[in-house]
């Protein structure tokens, strides 16, 4: 279902260690981590994994907005 984990850490490992992997495949990247299926912390032209966006707080309030679906999508 929706991509939820309980804490940050667990965010990140999710993404380097599963859905970067499995999209880095998928796209037919060529970067370590589509041989090892882990992140590899790579310099790949190709790597996927560059961006991270954090937002803490919202403001004004209610500019940002959360959809929970109740479906299997994506990795």
């Amino acid at each position: 279902r929706n991509k939820v984990v309980p804490d940050i850490e667990d965010a990140m490992q999710r993404i380097k260690n599963y859905a970067a992997p499995a999209n880095a495949m998928r796209l037919d990247k060529k970067t370590p981590c589509v041989k090892t299926s882990i992140c590899e912390e790579c310099r790949s032209l190709d790597r996927i994994c560059n961006t991270w966006t954090i937002t803490e707080k919202s403001f004004p309030k209610g500019r940002i907005k959360i959809v929970l679906i109740n479906e299997d999508l994506g990795l």
